[in-house]
């Protein structure tokens, strides 16, 4: 039940139409390195101010600044398909969600845990920032840490 309520919620912030005005977005364009998208715990923002903000609590947290990606949608689509067969990349991101998400103008913040442990700190710590579609992507698996 908990879920179908935070989904409905989610769903009611992304129908809301993008204002005019975007905020201004670091002109240092960094995206990440192979095996991306593989290995990564991956998360949605409607609002970049608050993919920035988890990024900011991340690196408080302790984790490297070298392993902490806020992308806007074509960064993560150009950062995904990098380097990645289309059916590989497929299989690999469990749908089309993140797709749909990026053509909606979303920003998006990828983390690379150093170990499977650190999944359950990486939820805790984006949570308070509205992170949706939160889930790690290893090559054969894909584990979802927040709807």
């Amino acid at each position: 039940m908990k879920y179908a309520e935070a989904f409905e919620k989610y769903e009611q912030l992304t129908i809301a139409p993008m204002g005019a005005e975007q905020l201004a977005v670091s002109k240092k364009r960094m995206l990440p390195t192979a095996p991306f998208p593989r290995k990564y715990v991956h998360s949605v923002f409607v609002d970049l101010q608050d993919a920035k903000q988890a990024a900011q609590t991340l690196r408080a947290a302790g984790f490297g600044e070298r392993d902490i990606y806020v992308l806007e949608g074509s960064d993560f689509v150009e950062a995904a398909l990098r380097g990645q067969s289309p059916l590989g990349f497929l299989t690999s991101m469990d749908d089309d969600v993140y797709m749909r998400e990026a053509s909606r103008g979303r920003s998006f913040l990828a983390v690379r845990p150093t170990n499977f442990a650190q999944l359950k700190q990486i939820r805790d710590l984006l949570a308070p920032h509205n992170a949706h579609l939160v889930k790690y992507i290893d090559t054969w698996t894909v584990a979802e840490l927040l709807p």
